[in-house]
């Protein structure tokens, strides 16, 4: 029995598909008996991909890194920065131990605005007798200070010790050990009321211990009145201008002296107002009003810093107006009280000596000009030359060049 000859190629069942999918052609049997060689085709070896390009750089940008590279990569193949070599130095000395100073303390010193003036001490109580009045600083004896001591450790609590008088200008400054309060100038001042004796029903005031700050107010619209009455009604007007004003009212508030007014030139029909104002010694109230605006009559006037304006000069020897202490020709000084040639510590005892009145007055200026009025001191501030002594022209006029 002959075996029957080997299948040489039987072909391979499919494998199986899934569920849902086409089930491939089967291959024909002419395609498994075809016994041609074939050339194979050899697989070409894979070309590696070239880099791309280098790009320019763009100045003002930063140059932009390949995607598949990071920006930790590219840190890491940063070549490292190239320093220097070290320059061979001398061996350094020992150190010496650092000197401990104490530490600077702040400077007390304020800074003040150049249109601020500083006042007196403020360690100390500063009084204003009525005008007119004869009242100076040796009517308040140590006796009474003595007294006006004990009143205010008793009545008060306090520990502020008065310790002299002395004149200032037409008012009394009662020095103190520290700055009072103002519960303690108000005890002081009620027995001060208490022991001098003042003629009138105007009592004595006391007047806070400030400095001094000049402003102007610009472009202020004038009143038409006579030259002898322009400056009151100026006043009166600019009073009630401040008095519908926001800024004019805290303004008028501050006033420390009557304010004066300028004319800007002679043919103009605005004038500047010269006003003077309670502050600090850094001139704190001043800067807040400072290029604001009061309407007065309809326009915007500007406030601004003025510099101190003293007006004329009083000469301290002489007792007279238009000239300093310093290049006075007299050769005698006077006193502000009585105009005699002694000064004013020695007038009780001048007066006493010659048989006259201690509390009698006469004005150097006002004797001098010829006034009827000059039952006055020369530092009385109902003086005609005191009211008017910001005005040089008025001055000049009562002592005209022979």
């Amino acid at each position: 029995m002959v075996d029957p000859p080997p299948r040489a190629f039987e072909p391979t069942p499919p494998p199986p598909t899934p569920s849902g999918t086409a089930t491939p052609r089967p291959r024909s049997l002419s395609a498994d008996m075809d016994m041609t060689p074939r050339k194979s085709k050899k697989a070409k070896p894979a070309q590696p991909t070239p880099p791309p390009p280098p790009q320019p750089p763009v100045f003002g940008k930063d140059p932009v890194l390949p995607k598949n590279n990071s920006y930790a990569k590219a840190a890491a193949r940063r070549p490292p920065p190239q320093r220097p070599p070290p320059h061979p130095q001398a061996p350094a000395a020992p150190a010496a131990p650092a000197p401990t100073t104490p530490a600077s303390k702040p400077s007390g010193k304020k800074r003040r605005a150049r249109h601020t003036c500083h006042g007196a001490s403020r360690r100390g109580v500063f009084l204003t007798p009525p005008a007119g009045s004869s009242i100076r600083a040796n009517h308040i004896s140590p006796a009474m200070l003595a007294e006006i001591n004990t009143h205010l450790k008793n009545d008060v609590s306090s520990d502020v010790i008065l310790e002299h008088t002395e004149d200032s200008g037409s008012g009394i400054f009662i020095a103190s050990s520290r700055v009072p309060t103002s519960s303690e100038v108000a005890c002081v001042l009620k027995h001060i009321r208490r022991l001098v004796t003042v003629a009138g029903i105007v009592p004595i005031k006391s007047t806070p211990v400030t400095s001094t700050s000049f402003l102007k107010v610009i472009d202020v619209p004038m009143i038409p009145a006579e030259p002898k009455t322009w400056q009151s009604a100026q006043r009166s007007a600019f009073s009630n201008a401040l008095a519908i004003s926001p800024v004019g009212k805290e303004l008028s508030a501050v006033l420390k002296h009557a304010v004066r007014f300028m004319r800007t030139s002679a043919h103009s029909d605005t004038c500047v107002a010269w006003v003077d104002i309670h502050d600090s010694v850094a001139g704190t109230s001043a800067r807040s009003f400072i290029n604001k605006t009061i309407v007065i009559g309809g326009r915007n006037c500007q406030v601004r810093g003025a510099a101190p304006r003293p007006g004329s000069a009083l000469c301290t020897r002489c007792m007279r107006w238009g000239h300093h202490s310093s290049v006075c020709r007299s050769k005698g000084i006077r006193c502000p009280l009585c105009g005699l040639p002694h000064s004013e510590e020695a007038h009780p005892t001048y007066c006493a000596h010659s048989k006259r009145d201690p509390d009698a007055r006469s004005c150097v200026n006002c004797s001098a000009a010829g006034r009827t009025k000059r039952d006055h001191s020369a530092t009385d501030t109902s003086c005609p030359f005191w009211q008017n002594r910001f005005d040089r022209d008025w001055l000049r006029r009562q002592f005209p060049k022979k």
